[in-house]
Order: C-alpha cells, then sequence, then structure tokens
C-alpha cells in the first residue's frame, strides 16, 4: 500500500526475525508477560540512530500499563472475547497489507526476513561496529536489506557512492512501493467489472441538449495587422463574390473552439449568432496573434443529436458523476483470475466504517481502488508466510490488548465504577432532587457512582482549606451536597484510580534494566519506595508516591495525616510554596490535637514568611501554634519567629551582626 504504515502510540508487539521468537519476559503481567520482543518492536520502527532502550523506554512502559490493563480486562470481562475476535477478524485483510507495506517492501525492500538475516549471517564482519539493542536484524534492517538489494542489481550499485547512496536506496524504495499494487494486479489477474448504469439510454433521450453537436460555421477571412488598411480592404464590399476575391475559405469551424492559425476569438462566435449566414463581420482582434480580421458568415449548420453509439460512454459518466449508482450487494465489482474478487456488499461495509459525514468524499471507485490493494497486498503476504510472522502475531497481540483495555474503561471505569446498579437505584432515588435532575438514572449512573465513591477526606480538606468559600456553616457534612458539585470533577480520577488498583493483576520486574516502573498498591511498598526516591532526591518521583498513598488509602487517618506530613515538606522542596501552606494547614485543621501538629503550625508559618513573604498570616500561625503547644521543641524558635516579625526583621538583623562579629573573633 502506498500509504505509512501507521503504529499505534501504544506499542505493536513484534516478536524479533530469528527462527524462534524472543520470549525472554522483561516483566510478569498477571497470566502473560511483556517480552524482549515487545522492546525489539518498539526499536524496528523507529529510527536507526535511536534503537536503544533509552529511547523506547516510555513507550514500553505504555505497552506494559496497557497489558496490565488488558489482563484485568480479560479476568472481569471474559465474555467479549468472542466480539474482541471477531472485529480482529474483520481486519486482518488491513493489518496484513500493512505489515506488506511497511516490513516486507519498505524496510526489506522485498526480500523476506529469512532472505535478510541469511544475507547478515553471510556477512558479519561488515556490522561489526553497530551498537545492538538485542537482535543484529532489529537495529541493521534497513541496512541489511540496502545492501542485499545492491548486490542483486549490480548495474545500479556500480552507480552508488557515499554521497548519493542515501538518495539512491530512498529512490528505490518508492519505485518499488509505487509500481507494487499494479504489479500484483497484473500477476494475479485482477480486472473491474463494468457496471451499465440503468436509464443511461432513457437520460439520452430526456436531455437531447447535452447530447449535441457544436454550432459550426463555414467563414472566408481576410486580415491584416493594421486595422485601417483592412478597413480599406473590404470598402464597399458586400457579396461573398467580391470578398472571396481578396480573403481565403477557412475550415469548418466549432462554436467556442480554437481557430486554426488565428487562436480563440470569442468576439466572432457573438457576431455569428448575431448577424446569421451571408453576412460580413466588423473588424475584429485576434487576441492570441494581435492581428486584424473580417469574415464573410458563408453558412451556419445548427446543433445535431449525436449517435446514441457515440455519448452512451458520455451518459454514463454523466449519471455516475451525479452519484453512485445504486447496485444489489451481490454485484461483482472486480475479479481476480476471473473470479469473483470484490463485491458490492464489501464497498458497503468499507463505507459503513466512514463517518456519515465524510461518507461523500469516498465514492464506490475511490473505494474500490483502495479495496483491491489492500486485498492484494493481504494475499501476497499469505502467500509468503507473513501471516505466520513475528510483526503479524505480535500487532495482533497488541490490538487485542487495546480493544480489552478499552472494555475495562469504558464497562468499569466510566460506567458504574464497580458499584452494583441495585445501589446506584437507590441512591439515585434519593438524591435525584437535589443532584442529579433533570436527567434519567441512565444518564446519570457515572455520577451517581461517584457521589458514592468519593471518600469523607476529601469533603474534609476542601471544607478545611475553603470555609470561607460556604458561609457560617460549623462542618462539612451540613453542606455535603454542595461540596460535591465544587469537587466532583477532580476527585474522579482519584475514585478511578482506586477502583483499578483493587481489581488490576499483579506484575512483577524480571528484567530491571528496562527501567520499568509499575505503580505499588500496598501502603508498604509506596512508603518504602518514596523514601528510596527522596533519598535519591527524586523529588518528583517522592512526590507522585505519596500521592498516590493518598489517593489509595483515603478511609486510614492515620496515613492521610503522614501523607500530609511528606508531601508538604516535598512541596516546599520543590518550591511549591502555596500548595506547601494548604497542606500545613490541612494538618493543622484536620488533627488539631495530635502531638505533633505544632511541627504543621511552625512550618505554616515559616513558609508563610520566609518564601510566601506574608508575615500577617504567618504570625496568625505561629501565635496559634504557641496557644496550643507553648512548651514544644519549636516553641522558642516560634517566639524568635514572632518577635522577629513584629519588630519588623530587626531580631534577625541583631541575630545575624552577633553570629558575623563571633566569626570575625574566632
Amino acid at each position: 500500500m502506498r500509504n505509512i504504515f501507521i503504529v499505534p502510540a501504544v506499542c505493536l508487539v513484534l516478536l524479533g526475525c530469528s527462527s524462534t521468537p524472543q520470549d525472554k519476559a522483561i516483566a510478569k503481567i498477571g497470566n502473560t508477560s511483556l517480552f524482549v520482543s515487545d522492546a525489539e518492536f518498539l526499536a524496528s520502527i523507529r529510527p536507526e540512530t535511536s534503537r536503544d532502550k533509552k529511547n523506547i523506554s516510555s513507550e514500553l512502559q505504555q505497552t506494559a500499563n496497557t497489558r496490565r490493563m488488558a489482563e484485568t480486562a480479560r479476568v472481569l470481562f471474559a465474555g467479549e472475547q468472542t466480539s474482541i475476535q471477531q472485529n480482529l477478524a474483520e481486519s486482518e485483510d488491513a493489518r496484513l497489507a500493512q505489515i506488506y507495506s511497511y516490513f516486507y517492501l519498505h524496510a526489506n525492500m522485498g526480500r523476506t526476513n529469512k532472505a535478510l538475516l541469511d544475507y547478515y549471517e553471510k556477512n558479519k564482519a561488515r556490522y561489526t561496529d553497530s551498537v545492538l539493542l538485542s537482535s543484529p536484524f532489529i537495529n541493521l534492517r534497513e541496512k541489511i536489506a540496502a545492501d542485499l538489494f545492491l548486490e542483486e542489481n549490480p548495474e545500479l550499485a556500480a552507480l552508488v557512492n557515499d554521497a548519493n547512496r542515501t538518495a539512491i536506496i530512498d529512490s528505490s524504495r518508492r519505485a518499488m512501493q509505487s509500481a507494487e499494487a499494479d504489479r500484483l494486479k497484473k500477476l494475479y489477474k485482477v480486472e473491474l467489472v463494468p457496471i451499465e448504469p440503468a436509464g443511461a439510454e432513457e437520460y439520452y433521450k430526456n436531455h437531447p441538449e447535452e447530447f449535441q453537436t457544436k454550432t459550426t460555421y463555414k467563414l472566408l477571412a481576410v486580415s491584416d495587422s493594421d486595422s485601417s488598411a483592412l478597413a480599406g480592404k473590404i470598402r464597399g464590399i458586400s457579396t461573398r463574390e467580391d470578398f472571396a476575391k481578396i480573403a481565403v475559405e477557412m475550415p469548418i469551424i466549432k462554436q467556442g473552439h480554437a481557430i486554426m492559425n488565428i487562436g480563440m476569438l470569442p468576439a466572432l462566435d457573438t457576431e455569428v449568432s448575431k448577424l446569421g449566414a451571408k453576412k460580413i463581420t466588423p473588424i475584429l482582434l485576434a487576441p492570441n496573434t494581435q492581428t486584424y480580421y473580417a469574415f464573410f458568415i458563408d453558412s451556419i449548420i445548427a446543433p445535431q443529436l449525436k449517435p446514441w453509439d457515440r455519448v452512451k460512454n458520455l451518459a454514463k459518466s454523466i449519471i455516475e458523476s451525479k452519484g453512485d449508482l445504486p447496485l444489489d450487494s451481490s454485484v461483482v465489482l472486480a475479479t481476480i483470475d476471473g473470479k469473483p474478487f470484490v463485491t458490492e456488499k464489501d464497498i458497503l461495509q468499507e463505507q459503513e466504517n466512514i463517518h456519515p459525514m465524510r461518507r461523500a468524499m469516498f465514492r464506490r471507485a475511490t473505494i474500490l481502488e483502495n479495496l483491491i490493494e489492500r486485498k492484494v497486498y493481504a494475499k501476497a503476504a499469505r502467500e509468503k508466510g507473513l501471516d505466520k510472522s513475528y510483526e503479524y502475531i505480535a500487532w495482533t497481540r497488541q490490538l487485542t490488548d487495546q480493544a480489552y483495555a478499552k472494555v475495562l474503561t469504558d464497562s468499569l471505569l466510566t460506567s458504574t465504577l464497580g458499584i452494583s446498579i441495585d445501589s446506584l437505584k437507590v441512591a439515585y432515588e434519593a438524591e435525584k432532587d437535589s443532584l442529579f435532575l433533570p436527567r434519567s438514572f441512565e444518564d446519570s449512573k457515572l455520577d451517581v457512582a461517584v457521589w458514592l465513591s468519593v471518600p469523607n477526606i476529601a469533603y474534609r480538606r476542601e471544607f478545611a482549606l475553603n470555609k470561607q468559600n460556604y458561609g457560617q456553616v460549623e462542618n462539612w457534612e451540613s453542606i455535603k451536597r454542595t461540596i460535591y458539585k465544587n469537587i466532583r470533577s477532580r476527585e474522579f480520577a482519584d475514585v478511578q484510580e482506586r477502583v483499578l488498583a483493587k481489581r488490576i493483576v499483579p506484575a512483577v520486574i524480571v528484567d530491571t534494566s528496562w527501567g520499568l516502573e509499575f505503580a505499588p498498591n500496598s501502603y508498604a511498598e509506596i512508603v518504602a519506595r518514596a523514601k528510596a526516591e527522596y533519598e535519591e532526591r527524586n523529588l518528583q518521583k517522592a512526590k507522585s508516591l505519596w500521592e498516590r498513598a493518598r489517593t489509595l488509602f483515603p478511609d486510614n487517618d492515620s496515613i492521610q495525616k503522614n501523607v500530609s506530613f511528606e508531601l508538604a515538606n516535598i512541596y516546599q522542596e520543590l518550591s511549591l510554596y502555596k500548595i506547601a501552606v494548604d497542606e500545613y494547614k490541612v494538618l493543622t485543621r484536620l488533627w488539631p490535637n495530635e502531638p505533633d501538629t505544632y511541627k504543621a503550625y511552625f512550618m505554616q508559618g515559616f513558609v508563610l514568611s520566609e518564601y510566601e513573604k506574608n508575615d500577617s498570616l504567618a504570625l496568625i500561625a505561629f501565635e496559634e501554634m504557641l496557644a496550643k503547644f507553648p512548651n514544644s521543641d519549636l516553641s522558642d524558635d516560634a517566639r524568635t519567629m514572632v518577635e522577629n516579625i513584629k519588630s519588623g526583621g530587626k531580631v534577625f538583623e541583631e541575630l545575624i551582626k552577633r553570629i558575623e562579629a563571633a566569626s570575625e573573633e574566632e
């Protein structure tokens, strides 16, 4: 096919090109694995200079995540297997055509994987300087193909040098791909079946004006480059006999056509129509030759209806131009070796897959051409065994993963969040007047599921941070519905993450050299990894892990408090001061009487004063701390901060002077 093979964002899975699959596991995912072959395929579709672990790591991670979701869906929605397999079977020709186009034609330059691998084995010494990912074939596929191509085409190889090699190979690839469809059509004896549109002759009879000959006329002409001289020549002449003495006879002229040796002369058609036969035209300037002419109109032949045999193809094309002719779905449109190959049913199925707004752009002829090309490529692919190739098998596996992952998302994460329909109906009836009207239950299922899934900690945090937005109420429970409307959107992602975490199949990394990471689900594992990342100063990763802990364990106050302390510290180190202050504020308002909450008061005041430069709010935080925790190990420091703020910074100035003086004495 002439289009480029498009690879989805989520990896297509290739199994190398050796005689056995590259099935070494990188990670165990549920009942399956992520294989080295998955990584090798990602490499094979990238430029040769970027086929390394670093360049493919993010795509490999996407592949692993999709496979994990797919394995989860296989467990939860096993009944979807038949539908998914049927959809894949229907798209088999399209996949084979792309495999043929991208790998066999483009990458391999029309050679099989075995031919390239055999050539490599015989010429290993030529490729010793290459840095290999794993299989040499993955890294060197295009180079091996080009070398073999030139060896098999010595006349072309004789023209190649270092300067033009790339251009010659690229040109050869383009030529090969451009000619392949026609070559295969000829090889397989593909023929279009003529379609005889019904009603063509009837259309001919009902619209004779579209099938008439042009008005024609015979002329005598006299010319001159000087209009005055020409006027002198024809002065006093009124008869054909006199005009013929100074003029020449011209061939038959069709209305609206160019005139031999004169070119287009629209004014002549106007004059003939106006004057009629046996008249002399005014002097006319021919635009193309800039010569002046006068004509004697010898005779005019009126338009004649053309015979049906001469115009039947024109009639057919006119009818076809008005839209595709309606045909029975069994009508054969193309044959292969004399047997039916493409029928109208195939065209209709293709059109069904096109968005209704765009179908008018895809007429039968266009779809037929694309379909024939796809089917001959698929036929060639099967004959060459590409339907048994690692590329094809792996791509089908990847598409299966994608389909199952979509089922998981559609059926669980964006539908009912795993809550039973009965529970949703009860909640809907209880809250429909306050939260869900005027929508029906069917239209509200997801909203009801979120309402039932948002944890209390989300309401408590919102009320603690934004109490001023909710009037004079004393507690969040009394305005829960109002808060829900404000936090629903931002809480939705966390709800989905919790739902998935409870159901996702386990995943274990086998080969750590690829840099894969699966999000942990146990609190102990999250804490261990977060602390390790923090020690390595990977603050963003540590932040993400603590935020995951907050999301996954909303009902454990001890965990929530610990997470808030850890995140507040990291936010501060990342210079996210406003977020850090909010985190400290949550700690002081949700757990005001906990023994270690004085630290949150102190750090809130410290960040407000030192980084946010908001001494008035900092003073409030320090004074609240001293009122509640007057004897903590940070109370003296808090009093110093208060004195410094109230003195306009003079306390710290004096302290700095004393420290500097002491240093000088030493």
